[in-house]
C-alpha cells in the first residue's frame, strides 16, 4: 500500500509508560487507571469518570445504570456499529431505528420524533467521523418526553459542542480507546457522566458489582469485600491505561495532525466537487464548537461515475490507497433481522441512512498521514475520476 488506511506509530513515550507498568508488577485496575480518569475528566471538563475496557462495555454500563431494560425502548441509528446497538439488545430493552442527516450521517432528530412512544426510555446519538450530533435539538426532546441522552462518543473525544466538550453534554458519555481512535489505550474506553450517584454506580457495575477494588483491598491488607448487585467485567488495566496517559499528554498535537491532513484533503479534493461529496466542516462562525475529525468520509456522486462505490474501492485499493466504509447499516447483518423495526428489503424509514450507505469511502486519516500521502490519495481518485467519470 502507498497510503495503508490506517497506520499508528508508538513513540518511545509509550513504550516506556507500558514498560513502567510491566516493571511495577501492578498490572490490573490501579493508580494508572484512575489517572486516565483524571485527564479525560479534565479534557473534557466533567465531573465523573469510569475507565473501562472498552466502549460497548461502556454501553452496556450505561444503560444498566440507567435502568433501562426489559419493556423499555431505545432509539438510535443504524448507521453505525453493532456496539451501540447490541448493548441495548443485550440489555433486555428493544432497539428502535431512526434516520441519519444526510450531509453530517448523524442521528436526525425530526426522525427521532416520530419514533417516540411511551416505551421510549433514552436516545443514544453517534458523533459519526468525530462531527458532533445536533445535541441542542435532541436535548430538547429528551427533555420535552423525559429521556435519557446516552452520547456514542467512539469517534469524538477532543469535539467540542457550542461551547462544550463532549463529554459534557448527555447523561452518560461513552469514549472508545480502540487502537484506531484518537486517543488509543490498544482497547478501552470511558464513561462520564455529570451526576454523581449514576457515576457510583456505574463504578459498582463495572466490576461485578464489587464493592472494593482489588488496590484497596491490597492496600489495606483486608481481603472482605461485598457483592452488593450482580455487574458486569468491564474494569480497564493500567497496562492499557499507561499507554493511554502517554499519548494523551500530547493530545493537541495528535488532534492538530488530524485536522491538518483534513483541511488539506478538503483542498486537494475540491477540483473533484462534480464526483465526490467532502464532509461537512462544523459551522462555527463564534469557534465554539468543534470536529475531532476521527474519519474523513467522502460520498460518491454516482450519477457522474460508471461504476458504483464497491468497485470505486477496489479500484482505488489497485492504485495502493487503502480505504473502507463506515457504514454497513445495521440492518443488512443476519444477526440483525427480525431485532429491528426496519427491513433490509424496503428501508424506505431510513431512506437517508441506505443512501448514504450506498455512497460512502472512508480515506485515510490518522495523526501520521503526510502531505505527499494525502497528493497521493488525490492522484489516484483523479486516475479514476480520468478512466470512470462521466
Amino acid at each position: 500500500m502507498k497510503v495503508p488506511f490506517f497506520r499508528l506509530q508508538a513513540s518511545a513515550e509509550d513504550f516506556g509508560a507500558v514498560k513502567d507498568v510491566l516493571a511495577s508488577g501492578w498490572l490490573t485496575t490501579g493508580k494508572k487507571a484512575f489517572e486516565l480518569e483524571e485527564l479525560v475528566k479534565e479534557s473534557c471538563s466533567a465531573k465523573y469518570a469510569v475507565a473501562v475496557s472498552s466502549a460497548t462495555a461502556g454501553l452496556q454500563l450505561a444503560l444498566a445504570a440507567l435502568e433501562i431494560g426489559a419493556g423499555d425502548e431505545v432509539i438510535t441509528t443504524s448507521f453505525t456499529f453493532t456496539a451501540t446497538c447490541s448493548a441495548i439488545i443485550q440489555s433486555g430493552a428493544t432497539p428502535i431505528i431512526a434516520d441519519i442527516d444526510p450531509q453530517a450521517l448523524n442521528l436526525d432528530a425530526q426522525s427521532v420524533t416520530k419514533k417516540i412512544t411511551r416505551k421510549t426510555k433514552a436516545i443514544i446519538a453517534v458523533d459519526i467521523a468525530g462531527l458532533p450530533c445536533d445535541y441542542r435539538a435532541l436535548l430538547a426532546l429528551c427533555r420535552q418526553h423525559g429521556l435519557k441522552l446516552i452520547c456514542d462518543a467512539a469517534h469524538s473525544f477532543g469535539s467540542v459542542y457550542r461551547g462544550k466538550h463532549i463529554g459534557a453534554i448527555g447523561d452518560v458519555t461513552v469514549f472508545s480507546f480502540y487502537s484506531t481512535k484518537n486517543i488509543t489505550t490498544a482497547e478501552g474506553g470511558m464513561v462520564l457522566t455529570q451526576n454523581q450517584r449514576l457515576a457510583k454506580r456505574l463504578r459498582l457495575l463495572s466490576l461485578h458489582g464489587i464493592t472494593r477494588s482489588a488496590l484497596k483491598r491490597s492496600a489495606a491488607s483486608d481481603w472482605r469485600y461485598d457483592i452488593s448487585e450482580i455487574g458486569h467485567k468491564a474494569n480497564l488495566s493500567d497496562l492499557n491505561a499507561a499507554l493511554g496517559i502517554s499519548r494523551i499528554k500530547r493530545f493537541d498535537s495528535l488532534l492538530d495532525s488530524r485536522a491538518r491532513s483534513a483541511k488539506r484533503y478538503l483542498k486537494e479534493l475540491s477540483g473533484f466537487a462534480d464526483y465526490i461529496e467532502s464532509p461537512p466542516v462544523i459551522d462555527s462562525v463564534k469557534g465554539d464548537s468543534s470536529q475531532a475529525w476521527h474519519l474523513f468520509i467522502i460520498k460518491l456522486n454516482l450519477n457522474r461515475w460508471r461504476i458504483g462505490r464497491d468497485r470505486f474501492i477496489k479500484e482505488l485499493t489497485k492504485l495502493g490507497i487503502g480505504c473502507g466504509v463506515h457504514y454497513i447499516p445495521l440492518y443488512h447483518f443476519s444477526a440483525y433481522q427480525g431485532l429491528l423495526n426496519i427491513s433490509s428489503k424496503k428501508p424506505r424509514e431510513v431512506y437517508q441512512t441506505e443512501n448514504a450507505f450506498q455512497r460512502v469511502v472512508s480515506l485515510p486519516l490518522y495523526p501520521e498521514l503526510k502531505r505527499r500521502d494525502v497528493k497521493a490519495v488525490r492522484e489516484a481518485i483523479g486516475t479514476l475520476v480520468e478512466r470512470f467519470g462521466e
